[in-house]
This record gives C-alpha cells, sequence and structure tokens, in this order.
C-alpha cells in the first residue's frame, strides 16, 4: 500500500515537472517568435519606404500586406501569451486564436516564397509607361532607360531623362542603352522570414493544448 501511494507521488512529481519544462519550452519560442516578427515588421517596414516611390507598383502592394500581416501578428502573439500564462478554456484557444493565427502563418508563407523568387518588372514598366509615368524609379535601381531602350522617349517625342544617365550626368557615355522591360529586382534574404514562419509553426500548434 505504502509503495503504490510512493509510486504515485513519484508520478505526480515527474507529471509536474514534466509541464514545467513543456511551459518554460513554450515561453521560449513565443519570446523567438515574437523577435523574429518584429524583426519581419522592421524589414518590410523600410523595404516598403524604398519602393514608396514607385508608382502603382505591385511589388509595393505585396509589402504593404506583408507589413499588415506582421503588424497584426504582434497583438495575436500577445493574445496568445495571454491564453498560455491564464489557461483559458481550450474551446476559444482552438475555434479562435489557434484558427486566425494559422491563417496568417500561412498567408505569411505564402509571401516568403513569393518574396523569394526575383520579381519580375515588366508588369510594371509597361503599367507606368502607359500611364504617362515617370520610370525614373526602375531606371535608377536597374540602370535602364525606358521600356525597351531610350528610343522610347525619342519616338514619343520626350526627353531622355536625367534618370536614364548614370549618375544624371546627362552625358552619352553614360546613357542606359538597355531597356526596363527585361530587368528584375532580386530579393533580399528572407532567412529571417523563413525561420520566423517556421518558429510560428510550432506555437500554432502548442498553444491550443
Amino acid at each position: 500500500m505504502v509503495d503504490n501511494e510512493e509510486t504515485g507521488v513519484i508520478q505526480r512529481l515527474l507529471s509536474v515537472g514534466k509541464l514545467q519544462i513543456y511551459k518554460y519550452i513554450i515561453y521560449f519560442v513565443w519570446v523567438v517568435n515574437f523577435i523574429f516578427t518584429c524583426a519581419d515588421v522592421y524589414i518590410y517596414y523600410f523595404i516598403l519606404k524604398d519602393h514608396m516611390g514607385c508608382w502603382n507598383c505591385l511589388f509595393r502592394s505585396y509589402m504593404i500586406i506583408a507589413l499588415t500581416v506582421n503588424v497584426l501578428m504582434v497583438p495575436l502573439l500577445i493574445v496568445g501569451f495571454i491564453f498560455i500564462y491564464s489557461n483559458l478554456s481550450g474551446e476559444i484557444r482552438i475555434v479562435i486564436y489557434a484558427t486566425v493565427l494559422f491563417l496568417a502563418t500561412w498567408l505569411q508563407m505564402m509571401l516568403t516564397i513569393l518574396f523569394a523568387q526575383q520579381y519580375q518588372i515588366v508588369g510594371d514598366v509597361l503599367r507606368i509607361w502607359m500611364n504617362h509615368k515617370s520610370l525614373e524609379f526602375y531606371e535608377r535601381r536597374c540602370q535602364c532607360c525606358g521600356v525597351l531602350g531610350p528610343d522610347d522617349y525619342k519616338l514619343s517625342d520626350l526627353n531622355i531623362p536625367k534618370s536614364c544617365y548614370k549618375n544624371g550626368s546627362e552625358m552619352e557615355e553614360d546613357l542606359y542603352r538597355s531597356g526596363c522591360f527585361t530587368h528584375s529586382i532580386k530579393p533580399s534574404s528572407p532567412i529571417i522570414q523563413v525561420i520566423s514562419f517556421v518558429i510560428q509553426q510550432d506555437p500554432t500548434h502548442k498553444y491550443v493544448v
């Protein structure tokens, strides 16, 4: 009888110990997740800021979506921490929190995959040119001129802008000869975004235990 009681006590102690370790793991993952989400916000903000001068560019729209999702992830993570700390009902966590966090994380994954690819600017270039807007943003960034080349401006009876010249020198030898049609934007390293997504997969399941 005594042995059974001692065995029960030991099992309870082990169970409590495992629970404490499990909670510490959850807290650690949450902290790392929160840090990487804030880092994503920081990165997307400055990328968006750098592309604000691009008229009606899809890449800028993607950045706005990515920044919005990551900003919304911050209060979601805070709510998740409250759920963990206060041990609220599992039904609330599963139905509301886990579902929303899963959808937000899935969207983050899609955006991360998108940003890992080279962004072809042909669509933006054609849209800007057809709407008679300035291609200066891409001409300076990609060192190109016009859609197919400098002749686009000559055929349209327009002056070749300074953005078509290296350092805006307006010297013939510094003129960019290639058009912006064939250029693309190389993505920044998505390491933080990828790590953030991988880490978020764990809390998505653990928060609902």
